[in-house]
């Protein structure tokens, strides 16, 4: 079995690691800039046309709809914000930077249609819970939290292939998490390699404590706690109904005490269900990149 030290230092030298194109982390740079507004940060995302392509193509698709089209990232950024514009431009950069990868027993394909599923199954249930939480959650940033939750699968799967997929047997044969398989075989897991990649391409640090406690949402810090927890709660759903399929054949772990500060019940799965599928229909145009 590898340690965890060893996996990161394993990774600390690869040097083929994907990277998020130099204007995607001028972009994310520019959001938290208090002077920002939206022709300089429109300028700074036509400087690399396939985003800009890419971004007005989402704004425009029936899972953003608008009543009127969007022509150019300024109109974009003036009507959905900068800090949207940013989450859209981040999550097509993502299936850039990974894309398929190879088929056999760890679907890329059905991967991504499960961390959108997740995203939209944390938008779904942050309605249902809006009296119990402290704040609105912006739906793009829970969309982006569900993209990247476990996003640590296709780094192992990319750069610790075969350990990877020994993960994957043994957790299908013990019918046990995904996570605690890969902790045996490997050391560690995909929440922490994921949050060591978001480091590694300068994530918001909110974002990082998302993709590390998604698992645990209790044990991470308190002001990351309620996203995670949306996550958390989206990501058994999508589990446990086979929407699309992040590599676990057993449902993670089921935190009750969670699902009571949301308000929700297991009574509540299946109108959850229908909406995640409802609205699933309408992301399709994120798997079109991948």
């Amino acid at each position: 079995m590898e340690t965890e030290a060893r996996i990161i230092q394993k990774l600390n030298s690869i040097t083929n690691l994907p990277t998020l194109p130099l204007v995607m982390q001028k972009v994310s740079a520019a959001v938290r800039d208090p002077n920002m507004d939206a022709r300089k940060l429109a300028q700074i995302m036509e400087d690399d046309p396939a985003i800009m392509a890419r971004v007005l193509k989402v704004v425009n698709s029936a899972f953003y709809a608008g009543s009127v089209e969007i022509t150019s990232v300024q109109q974009a950024v003036a009507r959905m914000g900068m800090n949207a514009l940013n989450n859209i431009a981040m999550s097509t950069s993502v299936f850039s930077a990974f894309g398929k990868g190879e088929a056999e027993a760890f679907d890329r394909q059905e991967f991504w249609r499960h961390a959108i599923s997740v995203g939209i199954g944390a938008c779904v249930i942050a309605d249902r819970a809006a009296g119990n939480l402290s704040r609105k959650h912006p739906k793009d940033g829970l969309r982006l939290a569900g993209l990247l939750h476990d996003i640590g699968k296709i780094v192992l799967d990319q750069y610790f292939h075969e350990e990877f997929m020994a993960a994957l047997t043994d957790a299908r044969e013990n019918a046990c998490p995904l996570i605690e398989a890969e902790t045996k075989v490997l050391g560690t897991d995909h929440a922490h390699v994921g949050a060591w990649l978001g480091v590694k391409w300068k994530l918001a640090d909110e974002l990082n404590q998302v993709v590390r406690w998604h698992h645990d949402p209790q044990a991470g810090g308190s002001g990351h706690q309620e996203v995670s927890a949306l996550i958390h709660v989206a990501n058994y759903i999508c589990n446990q109904q086979k929407i699309g399929d992040g590599g676990d054949t057993a449902a993670p772990k089921f935190i009750q005490a969670l699902w009571k500060y949301l308000g929700l019940s297991v009574a509540d799965i299946s109108d959850i269900v229908d909406a995640i599928v409802e609205e699933s229909k309408k992301s399709e145009i994120l798997l079109s990149f991948v």
